[in-house]
């Protein structure tokens, strides 16, 4: 069982939305995924119970351990569980990251956002995992993602080529409990999300 740690140093880098769309975007796949709600907020919780499909399967961590809900999922067949945490330097982006195959890192692209990015690099390297960053909530301009693209570099970490672009489709299918690929299927978030599940899957990490 693949497990993805979904990372952020910093709030409303769209951690939530990133969780859910690659658990959609892996059934798409023909991969059974589930999600687990480590964030107190519950936003993917929220988003679960707005769902009118069974899939994926929605755990909310509650007063559980994470130990014990991948073991529920891995009884249940689960093949990909994506693990939305919450932002700051809280004990359970440790032991998220900790039990994971992949930490994913996301990040705004400005520089608040990158300035972030450190702390958390800090943490998986520290756990000697696989890990990944992407570049989310994009402005179309090209020139603010060379900037980020250049900061980010000197983490020395693979950096997605796709960047996830800011568009209303991603709230506006949130509220509606699907996802952006699910709304609107021949849409540019549904091309810039099948690109990074594609990218996962050339770098071996899914």
């Amino acid at each position: 069982m693949i497990i993805i740690s979904i990372l952020a140093q910093k709030g409303g880098v769209g951690k939530s939305m990133l969780a859910r769309s690659l658990a959609v975007q892996g059934l798409m796949d023909g991969r059974r995924t589930a999600l687990i709600d480590a964030d107190p907020q519950g936003t993917v919780t929220a988003w679960g119970k707005r769902r009118k499909l069974g899939v994926p399967t929605v755990l909310e961590l509650g007063g559980s351990t994470l130990t014990d809900l991948l073991a529920d999922l891995q009884g249940r067949g689960a093949e990909i569980v994506i693990i939305d945490t919450p932002p700051h330097s809280q004990p359970i982006i440790n032991l998220a990251a900790g039990v994971s195959s992949l930490a994913l890192i996301v990040t705004g692209p400005y520089p608040e956002d990158l300035e972030q990015v450190g702390a958390v690099t800090s943490i998986v390297k520290n756990l000697g995992k696989p890990t990944a960053i992407l570049l989310n909530k994009t402005p179309p301009r090209a020139q603010a993602l060379t900037l980020a693209r250049s900061a980010l570099a000197t983490f020395a970490l693979p950096t997605c080529p796709t960047a996830i672009t800011q568009l209303v489709t991603h709230p506006y299918a949130s509220a509606e409990g699907l996802t952006a690929q699910e709304r609107e299927p021949g849409g540019k978030a549904a091309t810039e999300l099948g690109e990074v599940w594609q990218w996962l899957k050339q770098q071996r990490m899914i």
